[in-house]
């Protein structure tokens, strides 16, 4: 099995070369956007810049958490590192998106975003459920970028992408849209054929 030179950048204009035999492309949103001879995946991605609105909620809503997944799905969470909630809505969440193409950095698509927040939308809706949220008081908001799979666009779910490289062996593409997809990586790990890397 041949082995690969890799350079790899800190962001800071560090860069240092790397000679290994297996390479795991884990970079989310940056999948495609790897330079130099590694493979682009087959599986179609669509990437979105989402806004997670921070509230502050009236207290006998405060430290509670409710989320509602009929319908006009919304979610309101403890946000402990800031003392207050995050807010997100079906609708409201997310404000652009467009397919993976190389060459479109999401990063640097989400850096020139304009971030217009659309909480006041969002609060309307919540409130026609729960009028208490009437109060809540904006405070910020999170943008972010979210990389989904093009197959599950309409339905929502989240699988892990784990896609091994057939014209460089030893070079995998992972995508895991979940905290709990770490748990789907050592399976799908467990099922390759590594060669031991002997020093």
């Amino acid at each position: 099995m041949e082995c690969y030179r890799v350079k790899v950048s800190d962001g800071a204009g560090i860069e240092e070369c790397v000679q290994t035999r297996y390479v795991f492309n884990c970079t989310y949103s940056g999948l495609n956007q790897i330079e130099g001879d590694f493979p682009k995946i087959k599986t179609g991605l669509k990437h979105e810049i989402t806004e997670m609105a921070l509230v502050e909620l009236p207290d006998t809503l405060r430290g509670i958490g409710v989320t509602v997944m009929d319908g006009p799905f919304f979610s309101f969470m403890p946000f402990p590192a800031r003392n207050l909630h995050t807010l997100s809505h079906v609708r409201y969440t997310p404000h652009a998106n467009w397919g993976d193409i190389k060459g479109i950095n999401p990063y640097a698509a989400l850096s020139q975003y304009s971030r217009t927040t659309r909480v006041d939308r969002m609060i309307r809706d919540v409130g026609r459920y729960m009028p208490l949220f009437f109060s809540a008081k904006y405070v910020d908001s999170l943008f972010e970028v979210k990389t989904i799979l093009v197959k599950n666009e309409g339905d929502d779910g989240r699988p892990i992408l784990f896609e091994a490289h057939a014209e460089m062996l030893g070079c995998y593409s992972i995508l895991g849209g979940k905290i709990d997809n770490i748990y789907d990586v050592y399976e799908k790990l467990d099922g390759e054929d590594f060669i031991p890397i002997i020093n």
